[in-house]
């Protein structure tokens, strides 16, 4: 199978993936594009692999929430027990960990920040005691491994990539690797960075350090500026199908008739009620009476924030593309709710916060 089995849910990106990685002579900078669970995050640690990368000279930077795939990932693995759910779980968390690589340390402007990292060395310890685990201790593990994810991956503040980051990963590029094999770092959710970070990195791609590859992923390139964009190889993967969801969800030993997608299952298995979520967005927007307080205890509850800022976003281009929603107020909501997201993670402020905002705005303008 090409590159771990992305032949089988991307075919066209991973033949020129691998034909890439068989040259021998893999781009400075690529771009992987598309929508959530099309796979790009997966797309590139397979490189990384099949490019004999280890993982200590891979980091990576992500304003994901990781709690939706985790937590989703641990449940699997305590009803199945099996390599699959074992091995699916070991990803999810491998992406997290790969963030608390000791390259961006330095990065870190606060004693909470830092913290972290010890944190995620605690979460490696338990990792290697899951490859060694049976039916019988499955579940213990599973625990142990939750308890200590929580500090990782249950605050409410998402962060996006910072100008430290930034700069700490230019130093770590700069030096030579004792095993002299090339450096990776991937990029998630640049186009929600801060301009002296995006500045910053542009200084970077402009003369890459040798050996350092970058992936940037994001789903919305558009927002990525152009001096960044003409120094990458551009991929675009398509939207996750049918199709790719009955293989995902079929190899994880999940009925695929159960969701409609795969996005669907994900927040599901993290215990977030999309469904309300999304009602809530509608009702804001249509000024319908609803229980505000509810909504907050949903959010805090299962951290979905990120979620329903999303929704809110959809439902003011739904409005605006059926005459709901002016073009002068569409323009002016849809930049106060980026803008409110954009500052929230820039300043790593509580979530609650630009929920309050974002409310605030869509209902002055509703009057």
């Amino acid at each position: 199978m090409l590159l771990g089995g992305l032949d089988r849910t991307q075919p066209e990106i991973a033949a020129q993936l691998e034909e890439l990685a068989s040259s021998g002579s893999f781009p400075n900078a690529m771009l992987f594009s598309g929508s959530p669970c099309s796979g790009r995050m997966f797309a590139a640690r397979r490189v990384c692999e099949r490019l004999g990368i280890p993982d200590e000279n891979v980091v990576i930077i992500s304003d994901r929430n990781h709690a939706y795939r985790i937590r989703t990932a641990l449940e699997l693995y305590r009803r199945h027990r099996n390599t699959s759910s074992r091995n699916f779980l070991n990803e999810c968390i491998a992406v997290l960990l790969q963030q608390y690589h000791g390259a961006l340390i330095d990065g870190q402007s606060t004693t909470a920040g830092k913290k972290k990292f010890s944190d995620a060395a605690e979460v490696t310890d338990i990792l290697r005691d899951l490859e060694s685990s049976d039916e019988a201790t499955a579940s213990k593990t599973a625990d142990r491994l939750e308890k200590a994810l929580s500090p990782l991956m249950d605050s409410n503040r998402t962060s996006s990539i910072s100008i430290g980051q930034v700069r700490a990963i230019r130093d770590w590029c700069s030096t030579s690797s004792m095993d002299g094999a090339g450096k990776f770092v991937i990029i998630e959710g640049l186009e929600n960075a801060g301009d002296s970070a995006v500045n910053g990195l542009l200084k970077t791609l402009e003369e890459p350090p040798a050996g350092s590859h970058f992936i940037l992923i994001s789903s919305n390139a558009g927002r990525i500026p152009a001096t960044i964009l003409s120094r990458a190889r551009k991929l675009r993967f398509k939207d996750a199908d049918q199709d790719m969801k009955r293989y995902v969800l079929n190899s994880l030993f999940v009925d695929p008739s159960k969701y409609d997608s795969l996005e669907e299952f994900f927040l599901e298995g993290s215990g977030i009620n999309d469904r309300l979520l999304l009602d809530a967005a509608k009702a804001l927007l249509m000024k319908q009476p609803m229980d505000m307080s509810a909504l907050v205890s949903e959010l805090e509850k299962n951290q979905g924030w990120d979620r329903f800022f999303k929704h809110v976003q959809d439902q003011l281009y739904l409005a605006f593309t059926e005459g709901r929603l002016d073009q002068r107020r569409t323009e002016y909501l849809m930049k106060a709710v980026n803008d409110a997201v954009l500052k929230g993670r820039t300043f790593n402020q509580t979530k609650r916060l630009t929920f309050d905002y974002v409310v605030y705005r869509i209902q002055e303008v509703n009057r």
